[in-house]
């Protein structure tokens, strides 16, 4: 008799829980209402689809600079979420340059980044250098001006560095915050 009770109380309890669990992944929402409101997620960068460094035409005491923005708009139309990027640069760096990211604003420009040896190596060998996370609002246009000088120092004047094949890449990863 206790366990005719047991396996009634047992599948009354199943069958309660499969209909709760039932009605949270079943919705009868739909999909074109007009009161539907999607966040937009915009995240620009400018000029990167341009990006040409020729380090062959880098000698002792030259340097190469890149201007780029990376912006939360396009065309007037604004991002509808908090975004956050961050800025990458990948490098063999057999070529001993010197290569600086700086962040322009109204002051001037600002050293973010010094990709060295300080940073850590992937497994192709690549140094990888991360410049620190930033953020950008959703409710009004913002955009950030970046500039990367690439300096060959002219004290590595040695025809040992002439015949050096290196490269640099740069990307910009953005995300939304959450």
């Amino acid at each position: 008799m206790k366990k005719k009770v047991f396996m009634i109380l047992l599948i009354g309890v199943l069958i309660f829980c499969s209909v709760i669990t039932y009605s949270y992944f079943n919705s009868n929402s739909r999909l074109d209402s007009d009161k539907q409101d999607i966040a937009k997620f915009i995240f620009e960068v400018d000029d990167l689809n341009e990006l040409e460094i020729p380090l062959i035409d880098l000698y002792p005491g030259a340097e190469q600079e890149l201007l780029f923005s990376v912006k939360n708009n396009l065309e007037g139309i604004i991002n509808h979420v908090s975004t956050e990027y961050q800025i990458t640069i990948k490098t063999y760096h057999l070529v001993p340059l010197t290569i600086n990211l700086y962040k322009l604003n109204s002051e001037g420009e600002e050293l973010i980044l010094t990709c060295d040896e300080t940073f850590s190596r992937n497994d192709y060998n690549e140094l990888i250098c991360e410049s620190p996370i930033e953020e950008m609002g959703y409710d009004e246009e913002e955009y950030n001006d970046y500039k990367l000088l690439i300096t060959f120092p002219v004290e590595f004047n040695d025809a040992i560095y002439s015949n050096l094949v290196d490269y640099i890449n740069l990307e910009v990863k953005g995300w939304q915050k959450i």
